[in-house]
C-alpha cells in the first residue's frame, strides 16, 4: 500500500507542477481556464495510461527502487510547486535511477549513454526546429496578413498541440516514473496525473501570457516540444518538458530577436537541473544503502 500511495503522490505532484506547459498556451490565447485545466489533467492521465508502457524499464527496476525514486522527487517537486517554480522531474528521476544503479552495482552504462546523447542532441534539435518553424510560419502569416480567420485557426492548432503535449507529458515523464517499478503501478500513476485538472495559481502562466498576441510564437514553440518528446518517447527514453520548453524558447529568441533569457537566468536554470540530478542520485543512493 505504501508504494501505491507514494506512486500516486509523486505522479500527482509532477503532473500538477508541469501542467502549466499544457494549460499555459491554451489560457494565453483565450481558452477558458477551466477547460484548459481539464484538458491538461485528462490528456496527461490518458498519455500515461495508453503510452506509458513504451518507456523502457531499467535492469534495476522493482519495488524498492521505485519507492526510493518516489521519495527523491516528492519533496523537491512539492517545494518547487509551492514557490511556483517548474521542477524537472525527469532529471530527478534519472538521478534516482543512477543512484539506485550505483548502490547495487547494476548501473546500465548503455542506457545512461543513450539518455545523455538524447539530451545533448535534443537541445540542438529544439533550437533548430523552433527557429525554422518560427521563420516558416512568419512567412506564411505575412502572406495572409489582414485575414482574421487565421487567428481562429491558430487557436485550434494551439489547443490541439497543447493536448498532444499533455499526452506526451503523461507518456514520457509519468511513463518513466512507472518504469522504475517495471510498470506494475502504471494505473495508479496515471490516476495521479488527473490532479493536473485542478485549478491552480498562475504557476508560470505569465510566460505564456507574454505570447498572448503572438500565436506564431506559441505554435512554433509547441510544435518543437511535441516533436522532440515524441521522438524521445518512441525511443523509450526520458526527456524533460521543462528542458524542451527552455531550448525551444532559445530557438524562438534567436529567430525573432526577442531575448527571453539573460545569462544569469540560463545559469540559474542549469544550476537547478544539476541540483535536481544530485538530489535524485544522493537520496536514492543513501536510501538504498540504508535499506
Amino acid at each position: 500500500m505504501l508504494d501505491i500511495a507514494l506512486a500516486i503522490l509523486a505522479s500527482a505532484l509532477i503532473a500538477y507542477n508541469n501542467s502549466v506547459i499544457v494549460a499555459g498556451p491554451m489560457i494565453s490565447i483565450g481558452v477558458r481556464r477551466i477547460f484548459a485545466r481539464l484538458a491538461s489533467g485528462f490528456s496527461i492521465a490518458l498519455g500515461a495510461l495508453i503510452l506509458g508502457s513504451a518507456m523502457r524499464s531499467s535492469i534495476a527496476c522493482g519495488s524498492e527502487a521505485a519507492i526510493e525514486a518516489y521519495i527523491s522527487v516528492i519533496l523537491p517537486t512539492l517545494l518547487s510547486t509551492y514557490f511556483s517554480i517548474p521542477f524537472s522531474a525527469s532529471i530527478g528521476l534519472i538521478g534516482a535511477s543512477i543512484g539506485e544503479g550505483l548502490s547495487k552495482g547494476a548501473l546500465d552504462p548503455l542506457w545512461l549513454a543513450q539518455v545523455s546523447l538524447l539530451w545533448l542532441l535534443s537541445g540542438v534539435f529544439l533550437i533548430m526546429i523552433s527557429l525554422s518553424l518560427y521563420i516558416a510560419l512568419r512567412r506564411i502569416l505575412s502572406l495572409l496578413q489582414g485575414q482574421i480567420w487565421i487567428l481562429g485557426f491558430s487557436r485550434i492548432i494551439t489547443t490541439v498541440i497543447s493536448i498532444l503535449s499533455g499526452i506526451l507529458l503523461g507518456a514520457n515523464t509519468l511513463g518513466f516514473l512507472s518504469s522504475l517499478e517495471c510498470h506494475r503501478l502504471l494505473l495508479p500513476i496515471a490516476i495521479g496525473g488527473l490532479v493536473a485538472a485542478i485549478p491552480s495559481p498562475a504557476l508560470l502562466e505569465g510566460v505564456f501570457r507574454w505570447f498572448s498576441v503572438r500565436h506564431l510564437s506559441i505554435t512554433s514553440i509547441g510544435l518543437s516540444i511535441v516533436l522532440a518528446i515524441s521522438i524521445a518517447t518512441y525511443l523509450g527514453l526520458p526527456l524533460s518538458h521543462t528542458y524542451a520548453l527552455v531550448f525551444s524558447l532559445i530557438g524562438y529568441s534567436i529567430a525573432s530577436g526577442v531575448s527571453m533569457f539573460s545569462r544569469r537566468s540560463i545559469l540559474r536554470l542549469a544550476r537547478t537541473w544539476i541540483y535536481s540530478l544530485a538530489v535524485g542520485i544522493g537520496v536514492t543512493f543513501i536510501l538504498a544503502l540504508i535499506t
